[in-house]
C-alpha cells in the first residue's frame, strides 16, 4: 500500500469522503459539502492535522485525518471507502499510519462512538485498548428555536 499527504486541490474529494463518514457514523444532519471543504482547506493550510490519502494500484482506498507532534499523535477520521472494506485495507492502512506517518515512540489515540461496535472491534485488533469515556449532553431546544419532541 502506498499513501501520499493530501494538498489543497484534494478538498473537494476529502469533503466527499468525509461527508460518506457523518453519514456512516449519524443519521441525517451534518454539515453540508461546501463547509466541509472549508474544513478540510484549512486543517491541509494550517497544519494542525495532516491529511493522509491510502492507494492501492493508484486508486485511493482509505483516508485518515491526523494530529502529530513529537510524543503523541491523535487519529481524528480514519475510513475505507465503501467498495474497499471486508479486503483488509484498514489493516493495511493503519500499518502504513503507524510504520510511516506517525512516529514509533508516539502515544496514539483516537475517538469512537459507542455505536460503532465494528469500529471498537477493528481498533482493538490493531492493539488499542478503552482509556476513557467520553459523555454528552444534547441541548434539549433545537438551535432554530422549534419545539424539540422531548417538550413538544
Amino acid at each position: 500500500m502506498d499513501f501520499r499527504y493530501a494538498e489543497e486541490a484534494d478538498a473537494p474529494f476529502l469533503a466527499d469522503i468525509n461527508r460518506q463518514l457523518i453519514e456512516d457514523e449519524w443519521d441525517g444532519g451534518g454539515m453540508s459539502l461546501r463547509r466541509l471543504e472549508e474544513r478540510m482547506l484549512r486543517w491541509i493550510r494550517e497544519d494542525d492535522y495532516t491529511a493522509v490519502l491510502f492507494l492501492e494500484e493508484g486508486a485511493t482506498v482509505a483516508y485518515s485525518m491526523v494530529s502529530v507532534d513529537e510524543d503523541s499523535a491523535y487519529i481524528r477520521h480514519f475510513f475505507v471507502l465503501k467498495e474497499h472494506r471486508g479486503k483488509g485495507v484498514g489493516r493495511r492502512a493503519i500499518q502504513v499510519l503507524l510504520s510511516r506517518v506517525i512516529p514509533p515512540h508516539a502515544r496514539v489515540t483516537l475517538d469512537v462512538l459507542a455505536s460503532n461496535h465494528t469500529g471498537h472491534g477493528f481498533w482493538r485488533s490493531q492493539g488499542f485498548h478503552d482509556y476513557a469515556i467520553r459523555m454528552e449532553l444534547l441541548p434539549r431546544e433545537p438551535a432554530d428555536g422549534t419545539e424539540s419532541p422531548a417538550t413538544g
